[in-house]
C-alpha cells in the first residue's frame, strides 16, 4: 500500500511501471504435463510446504482451468493434500467438501483424485496429485508410478532451491498469516493472500477466538513495501491480539493499536478494519482505521458496503475512533479485501481502473450463502487471474449458518458466553 489521504481510501492512484513476473519452474510444468499424459488424468497438481512446515502452498496445476491463485491453502493434517503431507504416505479419495478443501477441483468436475508426497530425502518437499473426471480405483502400480513422478519433481526442487529461495519478507509475512479454519465458533472462515510481483507490502488478515466466545476478525495494510512494511505488519498483528484479549470494543483495540503505532514504529502508517461477532453470532460490531469496508451479503437482499465512519488510519493523530454495529442473518457473508484486490491497472500508461468500479464488480461476485472457499476462489480468479499484480492482495470471506451455529451452541441446548460490547 502507498501513502495516501489518511482519512479515506485512496480512489485513484499512479501505477508503477509493471515487471515480468517470475514464472513456474518450467521443468515442474512439464513433468505435470507427462504425469498427466501418463495417468490420462484430467488434471496434475503440485502443492509445496511453507517455511513453518505447517501449510501446503499451491504452487502449480494442468487441467483445473483456474488461476492457481485461486486455490487453497491446506493445512497439515486437513482435508486429503494435508492427510498425505502429515501422514507422508499415498491416498485416494472420491472428491466432496468433506474429503478436499480445493474448491477448483470440484469446480472443474474432478471426481477421483489420487496423491503422494514429494520428499526429498527426509525432508517434505510437498504434496503430488493426479485428478479424474469419473470416480476409480487405483492400483499399486497407479500409486508406484506417481510416487516416480514425486522423485522427479523432487530432483528439480533439490537442484534449483537456491533459486526459488522465497525473498524474506514474504518469508515473514506468510509465516504470520494464519490459515484460516474452515469452522470456528458460529462462522465458516476462508482467506486467500496474493504476493505482489514487485516489492512486497504489509498486508494481513486475521481470525482468532476470544475467551467470551467472540471471534474477531482484521484486515490491515501497512504503508510501504518490503522487508520494513512485512516487520511493522508482524507487530501490529501481536499487538491487536494482545490488546483484542482485554477490549471489547473494536474502537478501543484500535485506539490502543494507534498509540502503540505512533510511539514505537516512527513514520509507520496503517489501514485497519477490525470486526468482532459474539456469540450468537447474531451481530458484527466494526471499526475501520481508514481501511475499505467490507461487503455484505444478506440472503434475499443486494450485496452491500457496510457503511463505517472512515476514522484516520493508524499513525497520524490521536482520535477518539468509532464502532458500528449490525445484524448478521444466518447465511450472511462478511468480504473484507485489501487495495490491491480494487486498484486494477486499466491501460499501459498506467492508470487504473475506476476503484468504485471495480468493488462493483467484487460486490456481484459475492453471494450470500456462498461456500467461502468458493467465493474467494471465484473473486480471485474473476479479478484478477493471472494477471500482473502490483500490490498484495489479502481477502478474507466469513459466513455465518445455522449449521456452525448449533455446532457452537451445542445440541445440549448450552447458553452460549455473552459478550461484554
Amino acid at each position: 500500500m502507498d501513502s495516501r489521504d489518511a482519512t479515506t481510501p485512496a480512489t485513484a492512484v499512479q501505477a508503477p511501471q509493471a515487471r515480468p513476473r517470475p514464472a513456474v519452474d518450467p521443468a515442474i510444468l512439464a513433468l505435470l504435463e507427462e504425469a498427466r499424459d501418463r495417468f490420462g488424468s484430467q488434471s496434475a497438481s503440485l502443492l509445496v510446504t511453507n517455511e513453518p512446515a505447517t501449510v501446503l502452498e499451491p504452487y502449480a496445476s494442468i487441467g483445473l482451468g483456474q488461476t492457481i491463485r485461486a486455490a487453497s491453502r491446506v493445512p497439515m493434517g486437513q482435508g486429503f493434500a494435508g492427510r498425505i503431507a502429515l501422514s507422508r504416505q499415498p491416498l485416494s479419495v472420491d472428491v466432496t467438501r468433506d474429503t478436499v478443501i480445493n474448491p477448483l477441483l470440484r469446480a472443474a468436475g474432478i471426481r477421483s483424485v489420487l496423491g503422494v508426497p514429494v520428499l526429498s530425502q527426509s525432508r517434505l518437499v510437498g504434496v503430488l496429485h493426479v485428478g479424474f473426471p469419473v470416480t476409480r480405483e487405483f492400483s499399486e502400480t497407479d500409486v508406484a508410478t506417481l510416487r516416480g513422478f514425486a522423485d522427479r519433481v523432487a530432483a528439480v526442487a533439490a537442484s534449483s532451491e537456491t533459486d526459488r529461495t522465497h525473498d524474506a519478507a514474504l518469508v515473514l509475512q506468510r509465516s504470520l498469516l494464519p490459515t484460516t479454519p474452515r469452522r470456528i465458533g458460529g462462522l465458516e472462515t476462508a482467506a486467500r493472500y496474493v504476493p505482489a510481483e514487485g516489492d512486497l507490502g504489509g498486508d494481513w488478515y486475521d481470525v482468532f477466538a476470544l475467551p467470551n466466545g467472540s471471534i474477531g476478525l482484521v484486515m490491515g495494510d501497512v504503508v510501504g513495501h518490503g522487508l520494513p512494511a512485512a516487520v511493522v505488519m508482524g507487530r501490529l498483528r501481536s499487538a491487536l491480539r494482545a490488546y483484542a484479549l482485554d477490549h471489547d470494543d473494536p474502537a478501543t483495540v484500535l485506539e490502543r493499536l494507534d498509540r502503540k503505532i505512533r510511539h514505537f514504529e516512527d513514520s509507520a502508517f496503517a489501514t485497519v478494519v477490525y470486526a468482532v461477532v459474539p456469540p450468537p453470532f447474531d451481530t458484527v460490531t466494526i471499526s475501520s482505521a481508514g481501511h475499505w469496508p467490507p461487503l455484505l451479503a444478506v440472503p434475499g437482499e443486494e450485496t452491500s458496503t457496510v457503511r463505517l465512519v472512515h476514522d484516520p488510519m493508524l499513525g497520524v493523530a490521536e482520535f477518539e475512533r468509532q464502532s458500528a454495529r449490525l445484524p448478521l442473518p444466518p447465511g450472511s457473508s462478511l468480504c473484507f479485501y485489501t487495495d490491491g484486490l480494487v486498484e486494477r491497472r486499466a491501460t499501459d500508461d498506467g492508470r487504473l481502473h475506476s476503484v468504485d468500479a471495480q468493488i462493483d464488480v467484487v460486490r456481484r461476485l459475492l453471494s450470500a450463502g456462498d461456500d467461502p472457499e468458493d467465493a474467494c476462489s471465484r473473486l480471485i480468479a474473476s479479478t484478477v487471474g493471472d494477471e500482473f499484480v502490483e500490490d498484495d492482495i489479502a481477502l478474507l470471506v466469513v459466513r455465518r449458518s445455522e449449521e456452525t451455529l448449533r455446532a457452537a451452541v451445542g445440541e445440549e441446548g448450552l447458553e452460549p458466553p455473552t459478550s461484554r460490547v
